[in-house]
């Protein structure tokens, strides 16, 4: 799973470095931008909100001429804080529509989430 690491220094300074659960911690992780070694760090997880992906429907179908279709055109795919796809749409939308379609998955937990994709069908 995604962490952040929240880091502060004794001059005041917090920076925050995201990786993932495991990772070794690398030494310029632990420097401020201003050159200052860390004294703290927390480790804090990501909320349980779905990710909301507007993945391009986009393809080329002609490598020779380059054409593609479907340019403009978005999948909607919602991911668990693990980076794991939970759902993904089987329509494309343009720009508009996908992003109103993700804006109701906004905030929600992957229960809820996962509920209202259900009955909406996308």
């Amino acid at each position: 799973m995604r962490v952040y690491r929240r880091y502060h220094c004794d001059y005041g300074h917090e920076w925050t470095v995201a990786t993932h659960e495991g990772e070794p911690e690398f030494a310029q992780d632990v420097q401020c931008p201003e050159g200052h070694e860390a004294v703290t760090c927390n480790e804090e997880v990501p909320a349980d909100e779905v990710q909301i992906v507007l993945r391009p429907a986009a393809r080329i179908v002609d490598r020779v001429t380059g054409q593609v279709w479907y340019a403009g055109r978005y999948y909607v795919v919602l991911l668990d804080r693990a980076d794991q796809e939970l759902c993904a749409s089987r329509k494309h939308y343009t720009w508009e529509e996908a992003t109103k379609l993700a804006e109701m998955f906004k905030g929600k937990d992957e229960s809820r989430a996962l509920d209202l994709w259900r009955r909406k069908a996308p």
